[in-house]
């Protein structure tokens, strides 16, 4: 059964190498949008050497570090979902012995290894030749690093499975998209470290599970955070990852219930 499984995930891996143009446009997208956020802080450590404990090297880092996750992330999964339920496509794969939501999950792990060799290894290549980006805070916390990525993976997966089921209760998915996005975008990290934020506002943004998508992962990185922290939030993300995928699970299953297939 695993084997199905495989199957999709390689399948989402070689669909996507027909768009190597893309993937150009992509990196010189980003980089162009990396210049920008890299001369905007540039003005703004020309009053202060170090900030809320970062210093310039170390900001840079976090952005290029923040860019790179976004693009792994990437899922257009999410978004096929959601048209397949819109047009009533879904109704053909629930048709068939498998688990839906696992299906999904491969296809994003196919996508994301395909995002990681054709772009993301460039693009930490060239930035890091660019911008000379801080080495990670220690071998231990290079681990730790890699395991937070892993798993704020999972919680981003989870995350994008849960919007594209809630499409059973819409026609129109622009809305979840954009808002999904939004929080996504601020509540994640992805602009600015949160410690960065209002104690209340960054009180709030770690009790939501966006934070184990970028910030925990590179607050490790950078060694920003005790040891004891680093347990903390490993341990916050990994229940977080798992409650997500169990309100998706739940959601999926009062969706389809909305599902009526009509004919023999």
């Amino acid at each position: 059964m695993m084997d199905v499984y495989v199957e999709f995930a390689k399948k989402s891996f070689q669909r996507l190498l027909a768009y190597r143009m893309s993937m150009v446009f992509r990196l010189c997208g980003f980089l162009v949008s990396l210049f920008v956020v890299y001369y905007l802080w540039k003005a703004i450590f020309t009053t202060s050497s170090v900030i809320e404990g970062y210093s310039f090297k170390m900001m840079i880092t976090y952005l290029i570090l923040s860019f790179a996750i976004n693009a792994l992330y990437d899922l257009p999964a999410e978004h096929e979902l959601a048209d397949k339920i819109i047009q009533g496509e879904i109704a053909m794969d629930l048709t068939k012995p498998i688990d839906l939501q696992r299906i999904f999950f491969a296809q994003s792990v196919g996508i994301s290894i395909n995002q990681l060799i054709t772009y993301n290894i460039a693009f930490l290549i060239v930035t890091a030749f660019l911008f000379k980006i801080e080495p990670p805070c220690s071998m231990i916390g290079f681990v730790f690093f890699i395991i937070s990525l892993l798993v704020g993976f999972i919680i981003m997966t989870a995350i994008g499975f849960i919007t594209g089921t809630i499409c059973f209760w819409t026609r129109d998915a622009w809305g979840i998209f954009f808002v999904k996005t939004a929080l996504l975008i601020f509540f994640s990290g992805a602009l600015i470290p949160l410690h960065f934020l209002p104690k209340w506002l960054e009180n709030i943004a770690m009790i939501l599970p966006f934070h184990g998508i970028i910030y925990t992962p590179i607050s490790i990185y950078l060694g920003t955070i005790s040891d004891y922290g680093v347990i903390n939030l490993l341990l916050n993300q990994t229940i977080g990852a798992i409650l997500l995928i169990s309100l998706g699970k739940m959601l999926w299953y009062v969706g389809i219930k909305k599902v009526v297939i009509q004919g023999g």
